[in-house]
């Protein structure tokens, strides 16, 4: 039975040959064989030869890309400085200027410190907590006032 295959095969091979099926080698120079029915080009360099004529033209993606890749810079800058900015402040203790690491703790007055000057009362504290509060407590609590009747 496994000659009869091998046998089928090869007469379907030899059939293809002479009907001409096959062609040569790729006509985009890739070293593939090519068929007729893509232009005696492979499957890869006819989908590529299919997307270059419906692609735009390539100028305006070239200028679009420069605007991207400035856009990107700027932006990568910008986020490399402020990187660098906390990293500083949470390198040492501002009162104190003990290396905090990893455990520093960050005040409202935007200043690290290590666990013994974390508190408000334990550094010079410049945030007004007191404002702060009653700022918080008129944003979240609605006004309640009476509906007024009118009596006749």
């Amino acid at each position: 039975m496994a000659h009869h295959a091998s046998a089928a095969t090869a007469t379907a091979q030899k059939r293809r040959c002479t009907d001409g099926e096959t062609a040569g080698m790729c006509a985009g120079g890739c070293g593939f064989f090519g068929a007729a029915t893509t232009g005696n080009m492979c499957s890869k360099c006819y989908k590529d030869h299919i997307l270059a004529a419906s692609a735009p033209p390539p100028e305006k993606k070239a200028k679009m890309t420069v605007s991207i890749a400035a856009s990107r810079d700027v932006a990568a800058e910008s986020f490399v400085a402020s990187a660098k900015q906390s990293a500083v402040r949470a390198s040492r203790c501002v009162a104190c200027r003990k290396k905090v690491g990893l455990l520093g703790f960050l005040c409202r007055c935007e200043g690290t410190f290590c666990s013994v000057h974390r508190y408000s009362d334990k550094h010079d504290c410049g945030f007004d907590y007191k404002t702060a509060g009653q700022e918080q407590i008129a944003k979240h609590n609605t006004v309640v006032v009476a509906d007024k009747i009118t009596r006749i």
